[in-house]
């Protein structure tokens, strides 16, 4: 019998892609832990990006991820190297920006 409270913890430390809203603007959203090493907490667009916006995001500033699916379904956000040729066969998601609210807007 698996303990559930384990199983919790285990789930909530996986470093699988989860679908969310973002609390903010209701957008979907990916959240996980990106890497192994030096962890970081990505919060990323769950709509896959083409090159030319890919290049874009680059240009703002902005980090692009690889969002990779196992066999088994499982997905993972990897760090997507800048330098790297760009493959098809992972999508590319970009870091997670919730659009300007009406009142920031009026003030800029």
């Amino acid at each position: 019998m698996t303990n559930p409270g384990i199983a919790k913890k285990i789930a909530a430390s996986a470093d699988h892609a989860v679908e969310r809203v973002c609390p903010r603007c209701g957008a979907p959203i990916l959240t996980a832990w990106a890497g192994r090493t030096a962890a970081l907490h990505v919060t990323a667009d769950a709509e896959p990006i083409d090159l030319a916006a890919e290049i874009q995001a680059r240009l703002e500033g902005r980090l692009t991820w690889r969002l990779i699916t196992s066999s088994l379904g499982v997905r993972r956000i990897v760090w997507r190297e800048p330098l790297a040729v760009p493959h098809s066969k992972h999508p590319v998601v970009r870091d997670h920006r919730c659009p300007p609210q009406p009142v920031q807007e009026d003030l800029l």
